[in-house]
């Protein structure tokens, strides 16, 4: 079953926020939009597991989605880990087209696109195998008897060539490599190596839920990774229908200058990017500056009735910001 879900990340939600907030000649935009695409095919690829891991016994294992972990030097990020009372299974899954071939030498995944083009990135196998050892450590130092991990790289995409650069290799390769709707079968291989049972359902429940407890999601903050200046974003209130930011307030309602659209809510959008972009408190002035309302009464009105929790008093008083993403 799975009891901690594969939730569209934050992360993705805070680039769509610069996106609607940067102009598109910003010297910044180009690398934003490069470094968003393969944040975007990684999710993507991760999605790519939902179909083989519906196959899995709904009451044996427990399955978890993106964790983040300390072990007490490092913290480190699982795709997809699978817990049953036999074993654990982590999953790091890669969304990369193309040949893929895993060179073993020097330790490298080059992938050969279909212009002929190579490029190396890092060993996917270093890099869960080190998992495997982080969360052993993990498993320690919360006092949990130690149990067989079980490292797996999936290829998100079932149009990608894998290959070794090994001859004779490739056969150990596949322990470890293989395409996500290979999964399934895998999984049984690896039940079939591991028969003894070293957690409870109890164990296995308490396991799981200190797994959930200890995840530490990663806090990005997008303006200070590109070094962009919150005087580069575009102000105001963006119009639901031409796009543009030319919304103003009008007998309690939102009116665009340019198509004379109306709205009630366009402001929950300036909202959220602010949330996104700046941070998840706001003042008065913050928000007449950033949404661009002439009048502090309409501010102080909009504010109360949208945040129940304020920081500070008078002048010094703060809102705080509160959104759900999915």
């Amino acid at each position: 079953m799975i009891v901690k879900k594969r939730i569209k990340p934050l992360k993705l939600f805070k680039f769509e926020a610069l996106f609607r907030r940067l102009d598109l000649d910003h010297p910044k935009r180009q690398i934003a939009s490069e470094t968003y695409a393969k944040s975007l095919a990684g999710y993507r690829g991760e999605r790519s597991l939902d179909f083989p891991l519906s196959f899995l016994p709904e009451q044996k294992y427990h399955v978890l989605h993106d964790l983040r972990l300390y072990d007490g030097s490092h913290y480190f990020q699982i795709d997809c880990l699978l817990l049953s009372s036999n074993l654990i299974i982590i999953i790091e899954v890669k969304n990369i087209t193309g040949t893929l071939i895993f060179d073993s030498t020097f330790n490298q995944l080059i992938r050969i696109n279909d212009n002929k083009d190579e490029r190396a990135f890092s060993s996917p196998i270093i890099q869960v195998n080190r998992h495997v050892e982080q969360l052993q450590k993990w498993l320690k130092l919360q006092k949990f008897p130690a149990m067989p991990i079980e490292p797996l790289v999936i290829i998100g995409n079932d149009k990608s060539v894998i290959k070794s650069t090994e001859k004779g290799k490739s056969q150990t390769l596949s322990q470890f490599v293989l395409p996500y709707y290979v999964l399934p079968d895998k999984i049984k291989e690896l039940e079939v190596r591991h028969t003894t049972y070293l957690l409870t359902k109890e164990s296995q429940h308490t396991l799981s839920k200190q797994l959930q407890i200890q995840h530490h999601p990663l806090k990005f903050n997008i303006l200070q990774h590109f070094q962009i200046s919150e005087s580069d974003l575009i102000k105001g209130i963006q119009c639901t229908n031409c796009k543009f930011y030319s919304m103003h307030r009008t007998f309690g309602t939102w009116a665009c200058d340019r198509c004379m659209t109306t709205s009630k809510k366009a402001h929950m959008q300036a909202l959220r990017d602010y949330y996104l972009l700046i941070g998840t408190t706001i003042n008065n002035r913050q928000m007449n500056d950033f949404l661009q309302i002439c009048s502090p009464h309409i501010t102080k009105h909009l504010l109360n009735s949208l945040c129940s929790i304020t920081i500070g008093t008078n002048k010094g008083r703060k809102y705080v910001l509160s959104f759900a993403f999915e």
